[in-house]
């Protein structure tokens, strides 16, 4: 560790402006797993078949089971805690709001994957009660290739959050969810805007033809059904113990109406929509999604499930390149569900 530039001082801002233009490498290292693969394609609601079988995967070019587009955010979201509780550990972490998500995926993440993180801490700003900040993320596989990269924008409350607060914090905690261990990586100097994932050469398997689209082309619409024990599984299979997930009394006291779905399960419910209608879920090459604002989050009552519209259109073709980009929109009870949200997706060339 670099004591010149994470110094044990007191204003989580000013250590988080200490990280500018460095880089952080996890101290972990995560191997995805099969049984992870299934764990989290339920999660989501994500019945690919080459989800949850060797012989479907094998069908689309891959020699084990291909993980959904958004799994990384499992090791995202231990690596982003790591360094909250041993970089910058003035923070509230229950008080830190996922703001935006993007994923630009150069291979899908598949079963035997043992996969290293680093992050580049980009930029730091203060906007009314919020500092905000913002990290790219960079996971390299066993061979040393960069196979996926995030860019992901944290937004930390600093406004009051009422008297007595971090007590029913800890009260209501899911500490037996565990997380990542409070050990800490090796902070360097880097810079990461240069970082890219290359696409694998792949021919994609899409059961949808490149050639029947056109801008404005619209996608079936699917509607799933998300209940709050479908929140404590995600939490459980993630490793999410933040309370906002299950709990009321949590959830009023940092503003939230009731208990909330975390942007990233929205976004893995979207994508299982996109590449069902797709039919190759490694055809997706960058997803992004902006979820923070107080009218996207999803909210769950008690004792009954609520029910989400997925619906797509294409935006934008690109002949020479057989790539489509495609909107995205996820709504519940009439309220949309994303500030934005949309897919880059490639299509077999012909000849």
């Amino acid at each position: 560790m670099n004591d010149n530039v994470v110094d044990a001082v007191a204003d989580p801002a000013a250590q988080a402006r200490a990280l500018l233009d460095h880089r952080y490498r996890s101290a972990t290292c995560y191997e995805v797993g099969r049984e992870k693969i299934r764990e989290f394609a339920r999660a989501i609601q994500d019945f690919h078949p080459a989800h949850w079988n060797e012989d479907a995967a094998a069908q689309l070019g891959f020699g084990g089971l291909i993980a959904p587009a958004t799994f990384a955010s499992i090791i995202l979201l231990r690596v982003h805690r790591e360094i909250v509780d041993t970089l910058i550990t003035g923070y509230d972490a229950t008080r830190i709001l996922h703001a935006d998500q993007v994923l630009d995926i150069g291979r899908p993440l598949i079963a035997g994957d043992r996969l290293t993180c680093d992050v580049y801490f980009e930029s730091f700003r203060q906007f009314a009660d919020y500092d905000v900040l913002a990290v790219k993320s960079v996971l390299i596989d066993q061979r040393g290739e960069v196979v996926q990269t995030g860019s992901t924008a944290l937004l930390a409350r600093t406004g009051p959050a009422g008297t007595g607060f971090a007590e029913r914090v800890g009260k209501i905690a899911m500490h037996s969810l565990g997380g990542p261990p409070r050990t800490s990586g090796v902070v360097v100097a880097g810079e990461g805007d240069g970082i890219s994932a290359p696409t694998m050469p792949r021919i994609p398997c899409t059961t949808v033809d490149f050639e029947s689209l056109s801008v404005g082309t619209e996608l079936p619409a699917r509607v799933i059904h998300l209940s709050r024990g479908d929140l404590v599984n995600y939490a459980g299979v993630t490793g999410d113990s933040n309370p906002v997930l299950f709990s009321e009394q949590v959830a009023a006291a940092t503003g939230l109406p009731t208990v909330v779905a975390p942007g990233m399960l929205k976004l893995g419910l979207t994508a299982g929509f996109l590449s069902g209608w797709l039919g190759d879920p490694a055809a997706v090459t960058r997803f992004r999604a902006q979820f923070a604002h107080y009218t996207h989050y999803l909210h769950i009552p008690p004792l009954q499930a609520s029910a989400i519209e997925f619906r797509g259109r294409v935006s934008s073709l690109d002949p020479y390149r057989r790539k489509a980009t495609i909107a995205l929109d996820a709504r519940s009870h009439g309220r949309r569900l994303f500030g934005y949200a949309a897919a880059e997706v490639r299509f077999p060339l012909t000849y």
